[in-house]
């Protein structure tokens, strides 16, 4: 699969989690339709686990990391600096 697709799928993911929410909010038996007595506490566990789980592949495939030099520097970097201070 190439990476248009991948992120598409994942875009389309995001977009039917939230539309799973918000029917499951109102009826929940639409969505778990094969329940006797479905709530709506896991219809919201359901459809908040399907967009984290779109989410983080969503960027995980359109985030790319900043280049080293742009990152925070570690603590032993920091201590190896020199920032204008004497040592006595």
């Amino acid at each position: 699969m190439s990476l248009a697709v991948l992120v598409a799928m994942f875009k389309a993911l995001v977009v039917l989690s939230i539309l799973i929410l918000i029917i499951g909010l109102i009826k929940p038996k639409w969505i778990f339709f094969w329940m006797e007595e479905p709530n709506r506490i896991l219809v919201s566990g359901v459809a908040l686990i399907m967009f984290m789980v779109a989410m983080t592949g969503y960027t995980q495939f359109t985030v790319q990391p900043k280049p080293k030099s742009e990152r925070e520097r570690t603590q032993d970097e920091t201590n190896a600096l020199n920032l204008g201070r004497e040592v006595k």
